[in-house]
């Protein structure tokens, strides 16, 4: 009598536990499940402006040789003297000519292992606002065989500003869109969340195209036939465009 009132019992509470549903699935999923997310919607908005650069970092490099590694020496800083006092005179100031460190290199002969002469090579790095000194510097490297005309780097004095002008344009369009959406949804967009996708420029097309006129011009110098060229290129062509670029996501969560 005791077990069959002891089954009756229990079998209302094995049913109970059967009834129970089973939870399964990923840590995340649980999550999910008890803490469900809010719905949120992702906006992108980019811009662009263009900017003309307004100075240019000019390289020259100067190579002197003697027997001597001393007169080598020597022969270098005689010449890199008479380059600053050239480019002072039209118009550079001094402080924006910047000479780097030396390197020399033996120079061997055929037969022995003595070295038959020494070579210097150094840097100069002239920065420049005009075209003008540009003209001045590409005469100084068609006038002097040691001189030669290696690289030219175009800069833009405003980039910060245009860094952030670009910036605010891509947020500005996000919140336009922003805005739509609100009204023909009929939703209330609150923002949770800005990620950066791109915010840089680069030198456009044209700028990379005068840089390798300028350097490749320079190098036929040396063949006394592109003398005249350079300079009208020189005079022809601005210190051409930067694009300035930037991509911004907001995330949005949505409020009906």
């Amino acid at each position: 009598m005791n077990r069959f009132l002891l089954a009756l019992l229990v079998a209302p509470l094995s049913n109970l536990c059967v009834a129970t549903p089973e939870i399964k699935g990923t840590p995340q999923d649980l999550r999910g499940l008890l803490y469900p997310t809010a719905n949120t919607v992702t906006i992108h908005g980019s811009a662009e402006e263009k900017a003309y650069s307004d100075r240019a970092i000019v390289s020259l490099v100067v190579t002197t040789e003697d027997k001597q590694l001393a007169d080598a020496i020597a022969g270098n800083s005689t010449l890199r003297d008479k380059l600053t006092r050239a480019l002072s005179g039209a118009g550079i100031p001094q402080e924006d000519i910047r000479n780097s460190k030396f390197s020399s290199s033996p120079q061997y002969s055929w037969l022995g292992k003595a070295p038959s002469s020494y070579k210097v090579i150094n840097r100069v790095a002239i920065t420049i606002e005009e075209e003008g000194q540009l003209e001045a510097i590409a005469r100084l490297a068609d006038q002097n065989e040691e001189v030669e005309l290696s690289d030219t780097s175009f800069e833009h004095s405003q980039e910060q500003a245009f860094n952030k002008k670009v910036k605010s344009q891509a947020l500005a369009r996000i919140m336009e869109q922003k805005a739509d959406y609100e009204q023909v949804l009929g939703v209330k967009l609150s923002p949770i969340g800005i990620r950066t996708s791109n915010i840089g420029h680069r030198a456009t097309r044209g700028a990379m195209a005068l840089e390798e006129v300028i350097v490749t011009g320079a190098r036929r110098a040396r063949d006394d036939y592109a003398s005249q060229s350079l300079e009208s290129s020189a005079r022809a062509s601005s210190f051409d465009e930067i694009q300035y670029e930037a991509e911004l996501l907001v995330d949005f969560k949505i409020q009906p």
